[in-house]
């Protein structure tokens, strides 16, 4: 990769960042379409997070990821937030645009891709998600923009999923403790279910949020999850001949939204696909 005076720069923002596929990815995609653009890693530590944002734009770097712990609290920062973002009440994407720095989500698009793959008719579908998070927050929105005919949140914390659930007036939208006999009413009702915690998560690999018996052949299991890329749950949903979506599908549409946005171009996909199962050590 040759660097000239010309060279965009952008970047992911986070801390920590010990490991992330992102750089391989975006680099890739800027080769491939041979664009004179360069994607770093800035671990910025939370105290000087508004001077390393104020720092993006006085260096004029054309735009940046935003990943945790700062989803949230960038959005003050920003010039401009996008309805992508207002919808999440969160932002990955910035793109700065002649010193304007405005705040988008792919969070929603990344997640839908992998179940339109599918041809699911979610308006027909009965999902259950497992979690109230930053990523469950996405994913309640993104299953409620397509009119999802019935949705269940279960989490340990209870109130969490209230509060997560409060914000949107859905008439068939639940709420219930996480529990083994929550867990077993839920599964039997429903046609799709998204692991939206980081139980299965490396190292933790032996761990899965669902036991084995629960789970039914007619199920379609969705983990957020993707290092490692076939996790717990997913090892067992396979194994009972379930319908498995990898949560790496999600990330590679979150980059490839990403790229959209910043360089106006249809992004790569087979590029950053190869690359992307490469870094996670995905079979060809």
């Amino acid at each position: 990769m040759k660097i000239s005076s010309n060279t965009q720069i952008y970047g992911l923002l986070g801390y920590p960042l010990k490991h992330t596929a992102s750089p391989a990815i975006q680099n890739a995609a800027f080769e491939a379409l041979g664009l004179d653009a360069l994607y770093l890693v800035f671990e910025v530590e939370p105290n000087v997070l508004e001077d390393a944002v104020r720092g993006f734009k006085a260096l004029a770097l054309k735009g940046f990821n935003v990943t945790l712990p700062y989803k949230e609290r960038v959005m003050p920062l920003l010039d401009r937030i996008d309805r992508s973002a207002q919808e999440v009440g969160a932002v990955n994407t910035v793109k700065i645009e002649e010193g304007v720095l405005i705040g988008y989500n792919t969070d929603l698009a990344g997640f839908i891709a992998p179940l339109k793959e599918l041809n699911l008719k979610l308006c027909e579908v009965k999902a259950l998600l497992v979690g109230a998070g930053g990523a469950a927050k996405a994913c309640l929105k993104a299953l409620i923009n397509e009119k999802c005919r019935a949705i269940t949140i279960l989490n340990r914390s209870e109130q969490r999923a209230v509060n997560l659930a409060q914000h949107y007036s859905y008439p068939n939208l639940k709420v219930a403790k996480f529990n083994e006999q929550n867990l077993k009413e839920a599964l039997n009702q429903a046609d799709l279910v998204i692991n939206a915690t980081p139980v299965g998560m490396y190292p933790h690999v032996d761990a899965s949020i669902i036991p084995k018996h629960l789970l039914r052949s007619d199920l379609i299991i969705y983990d957020l999850v993707y290092n490692p890329i076939y996790t717990k749950l997913i090892r067992d949903a396979m194994e009972v001949g379930a319908t498995t979506i990898l949560g790496y599908k999600m990330l590679l549409e979150q980059a490839a939204q990403s790229f959209k946005i910043w360089t106006g171009l249809e992004p790569p996909r087979e590029v950053m696909l190869e690359v992307l199962k490469l870094q996670l050590g995905v079979e060809q």
